[in-house]
């Protein structure tokens, strides 16, 4: 099968590379011709968690050079361009080809209502990956993926492209993908946020009281709007378990879930830079919309509060307007909340 995917950035190009030496026939959609030639003749480099590689990519400059139809295509961009993205590269994919939307949030919507629910797969991104160049990516962390189409289609490309997925970590088609991907929400809605307000990596942030507060408030929001919504959310990772939350509220035990977090997220994510910071220090525009917004839309809708996620997508807007300063002091406008 004729595989493309669009946007070989941090996570994408993790992706590509693996598939690619994995002897799969992917081929990617880059941000200009230079960058596309350096990938096809020099090859991207990929360093990290699972050694270090350099693999030739067939790479094109724009969606536009595309001359052929393809069978899948995995569009790994910032979610904003995304639909967009999935609406141009609409005739260049089969009747029957699969749309992948390899973001991290819950965008499975946005996707099919471009697409088609039949067309559309989302994936629960289970790794960690930073950018050192347009054509130089270092994977930080490993983990799992969950690949899934919205009510749980099945198909011979889904268990293919499983296969694709496979190469680059272990990977299980769910019938309920959306399960997974809240799974995903909150522990990213934790460091993402948490990390970008405060300005450092989640192993430093994380030795803060303040923030290992946030970082447990926003989950228990996160968690109770999931069950608002009537979904089933798994331990993140078979590991981190979120019901335990609910009997969070007394002071002793509540230090004791501290203490797990604090233990998951610098044992497994201790010196990551999440995707939200390095959009910061950029100067871009953030996802916050499908981190934290995410769930304060959620909470809106089903009626649950949810003022530590609130509160934190009012600080990063800030910091994207240019309002406020990245700093450890922004935890202190937590305290309010605390009381």
């Amino acid at each position: 099968m004729k595989v493309i995917l669009v946007g070989p950035g941090s996570v994408g190009g993790t992706a590509a590379v693996l598939m690619k030496e994995a002897g799969f026939d992917i081929s990617v959609v880059c941000v200009n011709d230079e960058v596309a030639n350096k990938i096809s003749t020099e090859g991207y480099k990929l360093t990290g968690k699972k050694g270090d590689h350099c693999v030739k990519i067939p790479a094109f400059g724009s969606i536009d050079q595309l001359t052929e139809k393809y069978d899948i295509c995995i569009i790994a961009t910032k979610v904003h361009s995304m639909p967009m993205l999935a609406e141009k590269m609409l005739p260049h994919i089969k009747d029957d080809a699969l749309v992948v939307c390899m973001q991290n949030g819950i965008v499975t919507e946005r996707l099919s209502a471009v697409v088609g629910e039949h067309r559309t797969v989302s994936v629960m991104i289970g790794f960690g990956a930073t950018a050192k160049s347009l054509t130089e990516v270092e994977m930080t962390s490993t983990g799992e993926f969950y690949i899934g189409m919205p009510k749980g289609q099945t198909s011979p490309k889904l268990e293919y492209l499983r296969k694709m997925y496979d190469s680059v970590l272990p990977t299980k088609i769910s019938t309920d993908i959306t399960r997974e991907l809240f799974s995903k929400l909150i522990i990213n809605s934790c460091i993402n946020s948490t990390c970008g307000i405060a300005g450092n990596t989640l192993g430093i942030v994380l030795d803060d009281p303040r923030a290992r507060e946030v970082f447990i408030n926003i989950a228990t929001e996160g968690f109770y709007v999931s069950k608002a919504m009537g979904l089933k959310v798994p331990p993140y990772n078979g590991i981190l378990d979120y019901r335990f939350l609910l009997i969070s509220k007394s002071n002793a035990y509540k230090s004791v879930l501290k203490a797990i977090f604090r233990g998951f997220g610098k044992l497994k994510y201790s010196g990551v830079k999440p995707s939200l910071l390095q959009s910061l220090e950029r100067g871009e525009k953030t996802e916050i919309d499908i981190f934290n917004g995410y769930i304060s839309e959620k909470g809106k809708q089903y009626g649950v509060r949810t003022p530590y996620n609130d509160l934190i997508v009012k600080l990063i807007r800030e910091i994207e307007n240019g309002e406020r300063e990245i700093s450890m002091d922004n935890l202190k406008e937590f305290d309010c909340l605390a009381k």
